[in-house]
Order: C-alpha cells, then sequence, then structure tokens
C-alpha cells in the first residue's frame, strides 16, 4: 500500500489544520496517532476525497486523489448525515451511488435492523457509529478509513468491528486516540506529527 501525501495544505474554514504537510503510508494496516484537534479527523477526509485541500497532493497507488472515489470509503463523524433522513434512507444512497449489494449481513452483525427506519437526528451516538461502518465496509474498498471507530460502540459492536476488520482484505488507515487498543490488533502506529 502507498498513500503518499506531499506539501499538503488543509484549511478548515480559517484555522490551518496542516501545512507543507508530508507523509507516506506504507503499511498494511496503519493508525495515525495524536492529540484531540489535532487534524487527523481531517486528513483522513482529504484522503477520501471528500475535503477539499489548498495546495499540494495526495496520491493512492500513484493515482491523484481529488474527489470521492469507490475504491476508497470511510467511517468518520465528521461526515455528517442528514438529520431527517432515516438510516435506511442513507443507507439505500450508498447502495445506488456505488452499484452495491443491499448489506443485510451488516446490518444483522452490528444488530441495527431496529434502527433502520429511525432519522439519522436521532440516532444514538452509538447507533450513528454502526451507520457509519455499516456505510464503509458495505463498499469493500481497497482502502478503508476508519476514525475513531470503537468509540461510543457497545462491547457486541467492538467485536464485530475487530472481527471485520481482521477478515478485511484491504488496506485501513484507521485514526484513534487509543493508540495501544490498534497496536495490539496489528496496526503500525502513525504519529501525525513528529515529535
Amino acid at each position: 500500500m502507498a498513500v503518499k501525501i506531499s506539501n499538503l495544505s488543509l484549511y478548515r474554514g480559517d484555522k490551518v489544520v496542516l501545512q507543507q504537510y508530508q507523509k507516506r503510508f506504507t503499511q498494511r494496516r496503519s493508525c495515525i496517532t495524536g492529540a484531540n484537534g489535532s487534524g487527523k479527523s481531517s486528513l483522513l477526509c482529504a484522503i477520501a476525497g471528500i475535503l477539499p485541500y489548498q495546495s499540494g497532493s495526495i496520491h493512492w497507488h500513484d493515482s491523484l486523489i481529488s474527489q470521492a472515489r469507490a475504491d476508497i470509503a470511510i467511517a468518520s463523524d465528521a461526515i455528517l448525515l442528514p438529520e431527517f433522513a432515516s438510516a435506511r434512507d442513507i443507507i439505500l444512497l450508498t447502495q445506488n451511488l456505488w452499484q452495491l449489494n443491499w448489506p443485510q449481513r451488516l446490518i444483522d452483525d452490528f444488530a441495527f435492523a431496529h434502527q433502520l427506519n429511525t432519522q439519522c437526528g436521532s440516532l444514538s451516538t452509538g447507533n450513528l457509529k454502526k451507520l457509519q461502518l455499516i456505510l464503509a465496509f458495505m463498499r469493500q474498498p481497497a482502502l478503508l478509513l476508519l476514525d475513531e471507530a470503537n468509540i461510543a460502540l457497545d462491547t457486541a459492536a467492538q467485536h464485530m468491528l475487530w472481527q471485520l476488520i481482521a477478515g478485511f482484505d484491504g488496506n485501513i488507515i484507521a485514526a484513534s486516540n487509543e493508540a495501544s487498543l490498534y497496536a495490539a490488533k496489528g496496526f503500525t502506529l502513525v504519529a501525525l506529527h513528529e515529535v
């Protein structure tokens, strides 16, 4: 795997998130570590092609990432889902957009069936996280980006997440404040900023 970030400048509004940033991710499983608010989520969104950057470049297997792509999926709280839409609506939208099968197994695995008709604005934090994970894993991308994926999940859902990660054939870049947990699962820890 090779995600290469060169001279990246990234802003959120007027705030500089990353300036002239350089990083390479070469391992099959990487976990970005860093303090809250340091830019981990923004970086993942930029790699996913859903957060524009002001200058520099991000390449995945020597191909420039400049917009959302079928082979890269992300699960992140940074992606706001429309509060009025039901979980089923969002899954159907994703299914139609990327020409996918209905993810019944993931819905069952995360015990999410009872939440399908709930509006996103009424989902608990844990159920929103489950929905994000269903949306990402259902795409079976070559590169999966997981932003604090285990946070707010109940014990059964956390167990299922680690099973899905273990059985996932593609590459994963995660971001977490629980670095030791990801290291124990075989992830290479990558500091967002060198100390």
